[in-house]
């Protein structure tokens, strides 16, 4: 890792690993390593997905700190107000698992620094990275496809995301546009339409439209269920009698900003890429094709 003190004006990038990981896993084919079998889709399409977010996405400002956040295993801090907390999903498979460890050597080799915390979301550790870049003045992109990371959005302080999927930047213009809310009200919004993705309850009959218009109309979870409780409008009504399952979906959806990051902001800085530790890494995991293909672009 290379150490730079944070500096005003500097542009922070930060990786959502995880998302990036699962795209590269359902949008590859099941290729294997001819040496042993080793299913290695994911570690070439997170490899080029990577590679050409760092190298060849004009859309993002040259970062002089990045880092690949992780999750660091299924259960966090939110399974302890909900146990049931993404219990709709399954088991992850046996090939991505077999997976794990070869993306990580694809980060060190890069190289990108790569953090996680056991107990805490990719999302709590960006959310945390992200107000310590602010607080010193420095800028932040976060690469993901999470659109519960839309609540950091804010031009003032310079935080975007972008969305390497669509070759999207959301400002808050677009958080706008995607949820009918700015992102100050993006936590209200889910916990009132809740996520089944993340298996958050939401209010029972109040879907995105809905919750969208009671955020615009009244403001916080706690403000709609004022409003219920005063009869005011036949939605906040409908709020207020599912007012702990608001409570509740609101407190999963949102994102810890003060989680003790085990590396500091200052031992992020952006080292340049090291072309032949990764181009050795594809040749070992049997991705000499694409290596040759990185090495076309590059030159």
């Amino acid at each position: 890792m290379t150490f730079r003190p944070i500096q005003a004006d500097d542009h922070v990038l930060l990786i959502d690993g995880s998302s990036f990981l699962w795209r590269a896993f359902y949008g590859s084919a099941a290729v294997t390593r001819r040496s042993d079998g080793h299913p290695v889709g994911a570690i070439s399409g997170f490899c080029w997905m990577i590679w050409t977010l760092l190298h060849e996405t004009p859309a993002l400002p040259p970062a002089s700190h990045r880092a690949m956040i992780f999750d660091a295993g299924r259960r966090n801090w939110r399974h302890e107000i909900l146990a049931t907390y993404k219990a709709n999903r399954s088991e992850p498979p046996d090939d991505i698992k077999r997976q794990f460890g070869p993306v990580r050597a694809a980060c060190a080799a890069l190289p990108i620094p790569m953090v996680e915390l056991a107990g805490y979301e990719a999302d709590d550790l960006i959310a945390t990275y992200t107000r310590k870049a602010v607080a010193a003045g420095a800028g932040v992109t976060i690469a993901t496809g999470d659109k519960d990371l839309a609540q950091l959005v804010d031009d003032r302080a310079g935080v975007c995301l972008y969305d390497a999927s669509k070759g999207k930047t959301m400002r808050e213009a677009e958080v706008l546009e995607r949820f009918s809310v700015p992102p100050a009200g993006v936590l209200d919004f889910l916990a009132l339409a809740g996520d089944t993705t993340d298996n958050i309850p939401g209010v029972p009959g109040i879907g995105a439209k809905r919750a969208a218009e009671l955020v615009s109309r009244h403001g916080t979870v706690e403000d709609i269920i004022a409003a219920g409780a005063a009869r005011r409008e036949k939605q906040a009504v409908k709020v207020a009698e599912h007012a702990e399952s608001a409570r509740v979906s609101r407190r999963l959806a949102a994102l810890d900003s003060a989680v003790p990051v085990p590396t500091s902001l200052a031992h992020l800085g952006a080292n340049e890429p090291d072309t032949d530790a990764f181009g050795a890494f594809l040749e070992e995991w049997d991705l000499g094709g694409l290596a040759e293909r990185l090495r076309a672009r590059a030159a």
